[in-house]
């Protein structure tokens, strides 16, 4: 599936912002270019008979497409068949090993057979690329032609530093363990299908795997990567390596400690405190991204009321959230559990490699020994697939579709992808007037007179790369509601500009985000609560000023401005990010759907041991209430084979200061990371509770300093709180 928009634009300028806002244009002549503005879906559809023998002289009107069970009128076709197409384009595909799930043999048996495959499937109008899995992501060969290039990065058996199936080397692991690799070999495919974005045509990425067990919070992951896909033009084909044989163990536990009065957040922990902490029902999860805290994102938005103190009823009766937040039953992205389709009598192990197939267009080669055969067949399947096009109706930001494909012809089968979702870009409001006011407000020097308050921790994502989190609280009473076809109706737009020492524009980002409820009881309760709003961006290390404006509407409005200084980091050092405060704690597997809607919108949250660390933009807390903090370690030894000794430890130190006196008040020293650590992971994510109940009303200052025990030492990371 493609979208495509075409408006009055330079071609260099389209292609830019198509990149931002994850639409894939079509390639348009150079020079600018008058069109009207429409939408345009592309799907790729593959038709063959009873026997799998590929139709290729099908038209147009053979063809009946339908978007969530409504027709659409086809109004472009095409049949692309390699070089004798007159469209021809080059094919690209990837050999995805996941040597995560395979055994030794089988790894070889893959490898061999891959070997086999390029020698008479690379080409001139056919280029390869070579990628490994086994705890992080490495292209061991880019797309090329070149044969014995492609054999060589196929060769060698590689070793794997996580197991989604529970076992490295023969030491069995926890089932906590396992989700974590099974989790990090889907980022891995997200990652991966990302990185396909620029790549032009439909992209096969084969996935060479044993296959995984999936849980409830894995097939929100699974979704992400199947959108991901979908977006980028990219269709799976899985192979289950194994032949017939494996069923994978059941089970999870949870980790729990403690230390000197400071709690590491587990799931473990919210049970023992009886719920969600400081819940509610309002997450401030946002725009989709990666759990653990890994990979970086675009950057993504969401907005909620969140709840504070005691973890309240739910109400079917009244929707605390705004639209777009995803615990809000009428979000969009709720509706993404559809992409995954329903695949009936297969091994828990193999139900993953179905649904990334058909949840992108491609098939699966299973119990069989012959890999070459079943290689050779999605090679084929290269220049044998039709384009179909159409307009859709209008529909909301961040809707979700289900697609379906249909031929007039007795006695053949049709594969094409279940549906996709569409995004919002980072910079929403680009060009139109509403941002124009914001902007001239932020260039004022008067200030805004709504009061709110802006936190923006930081995480490295890659050397001297940084993903910034945006936590603001805003007075929801500030809102400004209107009755809109019956229901109680309000906006609120954010525009963020980010400047360097230059003066420069180093990042920005906008957005609208709408509120409604059904009547003025609802918005009565909503305005007891602050508003909560989020979105990240990412950027290089220097230093910043952020501003941020944002309005409901009328002369009221907020402005909001903060330094951020990133530091120069190196990711072959040891290192820690800055630290996000939190009321909120959620756990992963209870948000379900929300985390379908999160991962959907690209927003990385902040995740460690199974639980959401919600950032907040106020560093003021209740003595009684809960406060977290969350941050990130960052120790490249964890990825150095062999691995490291038993012995090795890494640790965070805590101390607590009062501000006024400049007292220490606790010292923790240092606190064992180990139920932190994922082996081949260098990066240790931290859900640390911040013992405020032993401290009395005032400003405290938070220091963290990480050490490992070959004498790495971190930067000393403060951050500064209040207790009321």
């Amino acid at each position: 599936m493609r979208l495509f928009l075409c408006t009055v634009s330079f071609a260099m300028a389209l292609a830019l912002q198509a990149q931002d806002t994850g639409i894939t244009v079509a390639p348009l002549p150079s020079g600018p270019v008058i069109k009207a503005e429409k939408r345009l879906v592309l799907v790729d559809a593959i038709v063959a008979d009873k026997h799998g023998n590929y139709i290729r002289d099908l038209t147009a009107k053979d063809f009946r497409v339908w978007e969530d069970k409504k027709e659409q009128s086809i109004e472009s076709f095409s049949f692309e068949a390699g070089t004798n197409s007159p469209n021809a384009q080059k094919r690209y595909l990837v050999l995805f090993f996941d040597n995560s799930t395979m055994a030794f043999s089988e790894q070889v048996q893959a490898r061999k057979a891959a070997q086999q495959f390029v020698d008479t499937n690379a080409g001139p109008d056919k280029e390869v690329a070579v990628v490994n899995f086994g705890g992080s992501l490495q292209i061991a060969q880019n797309f090329t032609e070149d044969t014995d290039r492609l054999k060589q990065a196929i060769s060698g058996v590689k070793f794997s530093f996580v197991s989604p199936n529970g076992d490295v080397g023969g030491a069995a692991l926890s089932s906590a363990a396992a989700q974590f690799g099974a989790r990090d070999a889907l980022l891995a495919i997200r990652s991966l299908a990302k990185g396909l974005a620029s790549v032009p045509g439909r992209k096969t990425l084969v996935f060479l795997s044993s296959g995984f067990p999936l849980d409830s919070e894995l097939r929100s992951e699974l979704t992400a990567v199947i959108n991901v896909c979908n977006k980028n033009n990219v269709a799976i084909y899985p192979i289950d390596v194994r032949g017939l044989v494996a069923l994978a163990p059941d089970g999870h536990s949870q980790l729990f400690n403690s230390y000197a009065g400071v709690h590491l957040v587990t799931a473990s922990y919210v049970q023992q405190r009886g719920g969600t902490p400081a819940g509610g029902t309002g997450a401030g999860a946002g725009r989709g991204g990666t759990t653990g805290g890994t990979g970086a994102g675009r950057g993504g938005t969401t907005a909620s009321s969140p709840s504070r103190g005691t973890t309240a009823p739910v109400n079917n009766n009244i929707n605390r959230n705004p639209l777009n937040s995803p615990l809000n039953p009428n979000n969009p992205f709720n509706q993404a559990r559809s992409l995954i389709p329903q695949i009936p009598n297969v091994s828990r192990n193999q139900e993953v490699l179905y649904d990334l197939a058909n949840g992108t267009g491609g098939f699966v080669i299973v119990n069989t020994n012959d890999l070459l055969a079943g290689l050779q067949k999605i090679g084929h399947e290269q220049d044998a697939y039709y384009v179909l096009g159409y307009t859709p109706e209008p529909s909301k930001e961040g809707a979700c579709h289900d697609l379906k494909v249909k031929v007039d012809r007795g006695g053949v089968e049709v594969r094409a992808r279940t549906g996709y979702c569409s995004t919002k870009p980072l910079d929403v409001l680009a060009g139109s007037p509403v941002e124009h006011d914001l902007e001239t407000r932020a260039a004022a020097a008067a200030p805004g007179n709504v009061q709110a308050s802006m936190a923006l921790p930081f995480f490295y994502t890659s050397s001297n790369t940084a993903r910034v989190n945006v936590a603001i609280e805003i007075p929801s009473e500030t809102l400004q509601f209107q009755k809109e076809k019956g229901k109680q109706h309000s906006e609120v737009n954010v525009l963020g500009i980010v400047t360097d020492e230059q003066g420069s524009v180093a990042a920005r980002f906008s957005d609208n985000v709408k509120v409604d409820f059904e009547n003025k009881k609802q918005v009565e309760q909503f305005q007891e609560k602050s508003m909560h709003y989020q979105t990240q961006f990412d950027i290089g290390a220097g230093k910043y000023n952020v501003k941020v404006v944002f309005s409901s509407g009328g002369q009221s409005f907020g402005k909001l401005e903060i330094p951020i200084n990133i530091d120069r980091y190196d990711n072959s050092k040891f290192g820690i990010s800055s630290v996000a405060l939190s009321h909120e704690v959620h756990k992963m597997s209870d948000l379900d759907v929300a985390l379908d809607a999160t991962l959907l919108q690209d927003h990385t949250p902040l995740v460690s041991e199974g639980m959401e660390i919600v950032p907040t933009g106020s560093n003021t807390f209740s003595k009684s209430g809960l406060a977290v903090a969350y941050l990130e370690v960052y120790e490249p030894v964890l990825q150095q084979t062999p691995q490291p000794a038993a012995n090795f430890k890494v640790g965070v130190d805590l101390k607590l200061v009062d501000k006024k006196t400049g007292q220490q008040k606790i010292d923790t020293g240092y606190i064992t990371l180990a139920p932190y650590i994922k082996t081949g992971n260098p990066m240790i994510p931290v859900g640390m509770r911040i013992p405020i109940e032993k401290l009395d009303p005032g400003t405290y200052i938070a220091q963290f300093q990480a050490v490992d025990t070959t004498g790495n030492t971190s930067v000393l990371r403060s951050t500064e709180f209040v207790i009321r």
